[in-house]
């Protein structure tokens, strides 16, 4: 009975998962968000960390304009993302079937995270359409009739249902992954590459709902947030820079160059 309780929500996890490895990203681990006290999983974007921090920041025109484009297209990977696991459900609860109404429950920190992508888009090129979130939507939508994707979501979400603390560590995702027929991607994650948090807890703050042609947001059924906290500016800048002068560092050798160039900092700023 518990299990099928839990369903949607590990379907709404597993589908965020299977399209960050789709988007070229990582996980970490999985677990279904608010069970026991979960926060939800850790996404890993690897090099691009920079590139997330600076979408999320809002403000593309204080970015280099060679990074411009790089940017751009993280962006919409982050919406394709964000847009996944409630996409998923609403498959899930519709007998994976694409609903005839995409009216669809956005958790409300979700739909906050949708509206800061499109906002930082719409900056960064003025063409840029104004109803790119529905058309994300609706490209998820058809991704998750393609057999392979659906049969890693429905293995993946088995996973964490069977786990006794319902997660799942990166090399049972990865090798799941790779039975369904997804091979993971690393052209811009790595192992080295630090991590995200992305959850589902409750939100008893109020929203107004935002207006979308496709979507309707809720305000209090769920939130997804992202941990950078452990980086600062300093830090994002620092490993930014560190990877254009040498794009091969193994294993710990950026976090070690990192700290190394931040006590230079401290010994000489004194």
């Amino acid at each position: 009975m518990e299990n099928n309780v839990l369903q949607p929500s590990a379907y709404h996890e597993a589908g965020r998962v299977v399209f960050t490895y789709l988007c070229g990203y990582l996980c970490d681990s999985m677990e279904i968000p608010g069970v026991g006290g979960s926060s939800g999983s850790k996404l890993n974007s690897g090099n691009d960390l920079a590139a997330v921090q600076a979408v999320f920041s809002g403000n593309p025109l204080a970015m280099p304009a060679a990074n411009l484009g790089h940017c751009i297209e993280v962006a919409k990977k982050l919406m394709t993302i964000y847009c996944a696991g409630t996409c998923t459900e609403t498959f899930f609860n519709n007998n994976a079937e694409i609903p005839e109404e995409l009216d669809m429950d956005i958790p409300a920190q979700d739909m906050k995270y949708i509206e800061k992508i499109q906002g930082f888009l719409k900056k960064a090129s003025v063409d840029h359409p104004d109803d790119f979130p529905e058309h994300t939507i609706v490209t998820v939508f058809h991704k998750l009739k393609d057999a392979t994707t659906w049969k890693a979501i429905e293995m993946l979400a088995a996973k964490m249902l069977e786990a006794e603390d319902n997660s799942v560590k990166r090399f049972y995702i990865e090798d799941t992954l790779m039975v369904a027929g997804i091979r993971p991607q690393r052209s811009a994650a790595t192992s080295s590459g630090p991590a995200f948090s992305v959850g589902v807890r409750e939100d008893n703050s109020p929203r107004q709902a935002a207006a979308a042609t496709t979507a309707a947001p809720v305000a209090e059924k769920k939130t997804t947030t992202f941990d950078l906290s452990n980086f600062t500016p300093l830090d994002i800048m620092l490993r930014d820079f560190l990877k254009r002068i040498k794009t091969d560092w193994q294993g710990g050798e950026l976090d070690a160059a990192v700290k190394y160039l931040n006590d230079i900092f401290k010994k000489y700023g004194e």
